[in-house]
């Protein structure tokens, strides 16, 4: 197979003590050199793919005599790739049993999720140790290795003996294979066996690679009717429209190819309550993305079981001069103009993607008034005749500050009610809505004569530092527990992107609190993730400018990260990789 070795013309995989040295030899000459120099021909003993995987690993800063495992203690093993390759990774156990072998399913980071032991494991130090879910077999962070080169380069891959880069895996032969969703088409993980280098034979990886396809149908086959029904739906649109097609479902978002120059990470959540919300008749509307593009979006519904929905949606850019969309950029201090739209008594209405902290910025100016009476419309559902009732004490009796939370929730029976009650408010009233003004019914919406659409986190990060220092003085009233933020800390956040905006960073503080052994929240309090770099440290130069050309390519490709992966020079896998490291993903 020509993925695990050279042409007859080209150097082979290594398999005799004699090949093995002369590698080895050639290895200790490459890890003399300046990584930066390093030019696979001139290195003719050696397959150009290992020491490909060679120079990016040394640019990596793997150390060949580190012996570490690093793990992901924030991985999911419980995947839905896990549970459906048990049954075939209990075959694969099988069929190592006397091969002294293991065989190892990661996921689409490289991270370990789960292993099959062969019956008598051979000594050595790998095979030996405990290997958690999470253990991470990336090219980057443990050097060539089967399952890290297959990661890295998407295809099926064999490290033989001295051809890994650390010494301690010069003993073994390593496979690995990439998984992909059929459905989606999207790499999904990474399936390898390792064995003694002396144990494995020219028939270890095309096992590895049957064993992963039928990994693949297992994929397949499990996915329900439902999910069928969703991605033939998005296959047959795909393929009849130029335009840009996302498939979206309350667990998945598929974007095509066109669509990627549009959409972005931040507008799934947007996408996704558009789909929820649409009828079985479907629907066209226009929104503005996150990136500041206007788009017409026609949904077509998919049929779902009960309880669940799914659609399919072509977006289409409109005439950047047309004044009947939701404005790109409203003024900054929103906090500042609705507290001057209450203070002269002027009901204000505020929107936004979710979780932008519209109710936090409403309740702090609502506050100068006294503390306002919280009401949720969607609860008004569940007993409307006391709900009605304490809104209207609120609203005339009192009179209190009141706070309408989800606008466009509130029963159609009520609308009117609502908007009578507004209409004689004594005191100052805010409401929420996620989205567009427009999902407000008109009745209602007309009760609130300013209108303010909170900005997305990403867009005001300079409001970071303040945001966490309310979030943590909230937290801290509930439980008498005062935290504050180490300088450290609060530049990592500070410099995330917030795809969750405000309701992601509270869940992130909320976390932190609990992991902070003393008053001060620090970098190590904070989820990997979120610490501002790899190995929970801050970020260094190199690092800086890496995720400075990192973002300036997404912005200029519009996010494709295929068209991000050709312009810096590095594979998609690295992309993604990076990505994730950055907190981009």
């Amino acid at each position: 197979m020509t993925t695990a070795s050279s042409s007859a013309a080209g150097p082979r995989v290594p398999r005799t003590p004699a090949e093995w040295d002369a590698v080895r030899a050639a290895k200790a000459d490459v890890l003399a050199r300046d990584p930066f120099t390093v030019d696979p021909a001139a290195v003719p003993g050696v397959r150009p793919e290992i020491v490909r995987s060679w120079r990016r690993s040394l640019l990596a800063g793997v150390d060949p005599e580190d012996t570490r495992f690093p793990v992901d203690e924030e991985s999911t093993p419980g995947t839905r790739l896990a549970a459906v390759a048990q049954p075939i990774m209990d075959r694969l156990r099988d069929q190592i049993s006397d091969l002294g072998s293991w065989g190892f399913l990661t996921d689409r980071a490289c991270r370990l999720l789960t292993t099959v032991v062969g019956d008598e494991p051979p000594p050595g130090r790998l095979l030996e140790m405990h290997l958690p879910p999470g253990t991470c077999f990336a090219e980057d962070v443990i050097g060539t290795n089967g399952l890290g080169c297959a990661h890295e380069e998407q295809r099926p891959f064999l490290v033989s003996g001295t051809e890994h880069l650390r010494t301690d895996s010069e003993g073994l032969t390593t496979t690995g294979v990439v998984i992909r969703d059929p459905a989606t088409r999207r790499y999904v993980g990474t399936l390898g066996v390792h064995s003694r280098r002396e144990h494995a034979s020219a028939a270890v990886l095309p096992l590895v690679v049957e064993l992963g396809r039928s990994i693949e149908g297992q994929l397949l086959a499990s996915r329900s009717d439902g999910e069928r029904e969703f991605f033939e739906a998005y296959s047959r649109v795909s393929r009849r429209s130029r335009a840009a097609v996302v498939g979206v479902t309350s667990q998945l978002c598929v974007v095509s190819t066109r669509a990627r120059e549009l959409v972005h990470e931040a507008d799934e959540e947007l996408l996704r309550r558009i789909a929820e919300e649409t009828g079985r008749a479907g629907r066209t509307l226009r929104r503005r993305l996150g990136s500041g593009v206007a788009v017409t979006i026609t949904v077509t519904p998919v049929e779902q079981p009960r309880g669940e929905y799914a659609a399919v949606l072509v977006l289409e850019p409109v005439d950047p001069g047309r004044t009947d969309l939701p404005p790109q950029r409203p003024p900054a201090d929103i906090g500042a103009l609705l507290a001057r739209a209450l203070a002269a008594g002027t009901p204000a209405l505020l929107t936004g993607e979710r979780g932008t902290g519209k109710r936090h910025t409403a309740r702090a100016a609502l506050r100068a008034a006294g503390e306002p009476v919280e009401l949720e419309c969607a609860l008004a559902r569940l007993d409307p005749e006391p709900w009605l009732r304490t809104l209207a004490a609120a609203l005339q009796d009192r009179p209190a500050p009141v706070l309408l939370g989800s606008l466009p929730d509130l029963p159609a029976a009520l609308v009117r009610p609502v908007a009578d009650l507004l209409a004689g408010a004594r005191g100052p009233v805010a409401g929420t809505a996620a989205g567009d003004p427009g999902d407000v019914p008109a009745l209602l919406r007309e009760s609130f004569p300013v209108v303010l659409t909170v900005l997305p986190l990403r867009e005001r990060r300079g409001e970071v530092p303040a945001l966490c220092r309310d979030l943590l003085a909230d937290l801290a009233e509930r439980d008498g527990g005062p935290v504050t933020l180490s300088a450290r800390a609060e530049a990592a956040l500070a410099a995330g992107d917030w795809p969750g905006n405000v309701r992601q960073l509270l869940q992130v503080l909320s976390t932190a609190r609990l992991r902070a052994t003393g008053p001060e929240i620090g970098p190590e309090d904070l989820p990997a993730h979120h610490r501002g770099g790899p190995a929970g440290r801050p970020l260094g130069e190199m690092e800086r400018l890496e995720r400075q050309a990192l973002l300036a390519a997404l912005r200029e490709t519009g996010g494709d990260r295929a068209a991000v992966a050709q312009r810096l020079g590095i594979s998609r896998a690295t992309v993604y990789r990076k990505l994730k490291r950055y907190q981009f993903t």
